[in-house]
């Protein structure tokens, strides 16, 4: 069995900042065998968080590969200075950084063929998470790294990332508060209150929120509103994922 903790340790040259989220910092890194990796860093109050990240990364190795790989199976904790202790993980590099990056070099707007087929790898990741009992509850560009496609020529690879506020099969609800805080048109209505429900319908909201986003719409503070500018398949599908509890293989069909 994997533990999920080690040692204080030394830590590694950073290379550079690659990005920053709610709970933290990730920077890139070189290790002794002079591999890149990512590096995320929080402060030790969201140790948890980065636990249950390495677990998920780790549980699903070998049977899903559109998510991100850890690199090394455990929690390292430094303490940096003016004696502040942080955590930190390691994760495989996105070289082209997240699919929120892609979009705002392409002007915020990307075309229908393509966001098809960004979208359809997005349903393969949270298929086989839902298959095994897990929720995403984070599903939004900025959580989608991209990497080469060594299958395709010309075409990008993506995964699924950031797995700390994801629910695990009898596992704890995240905390209502801290679903999609700075991102509220992403969180699914039936998860919203004290008698808020995680399930799969979550993360089924978030993708329809997610297309809404990369074909250019304004999203911001959206309800059950779908834009009538979308073309009609594009509506069909987002439609469908803001019905309660939508099915995935229907969404897959139409992707």
């Amino acid at each position: 069995m994997l533990h999920y903790f080690s040692k204080d340790e030394t830590p590694l040259p950073k290379l550079g900042f690659l990005g920053q989220g709610n709970n933290g910092y990730v920077t890139l890194v070189r290790n002794g065998d002079g591999l890149l990796m990512a590096k995320k860093t929080s402060f030790l109050r969201y140790s948890e968080d980065l636990e249950k990240e390495v677990r998920i990364m780790d549980r699903f190795f070998s049977i899903n590969f559109n998510t991100v790989r850890a690199t090394s199976p455990t929690v390292s904790y430094e303490t940096m200075p003016f004696n502040v202790k942080v955590c930190s993980i390691h994760m495989e590099v996105a070289p082209h950084g997240s699919l929120k990056d892609m979009l705002t070099k392409a002007g915020g707007t990307l075309p229908e063929n393509v966001i098809g087929y960004c979208i359809f790898q997005v349903l393969e990741g949270i298929r086989d998470l839902h298959q095994h009992g897990y929720v995403h509850c984070d599903l939004k560009p900025e959580n989608i790294l991209i990497f080469p496609s060594y299958a395709h020529e010309d075409l990008c690879e993506l995964k699924l990332g950031d797995f700390g506020s994801a629910k695990e099969p009898n596992g704890p609800d995240p905390v209502d508060g801290s679903l999609f805080e700075d991102n509220p048109e992403y969180l699914a209505p039936e998860a919203v209150g004290p008698r808020g429900m995680i399930s799969s319908a979550v993360d089924i909201w978030s993708l329809g929120t997610m297309v809404m986003e990369m074909m250019g719409v304004t999203i911001r503070g959206r309800s059950d509103y779908v834009p009538r500018t979308l073309s009609q398949m594009t509506l069909d599908f987002v439609r469908r994922c803001s019905e309660r509890n939508p099915g995935l293989e229907p969404l897959r069909r139409s992707s």
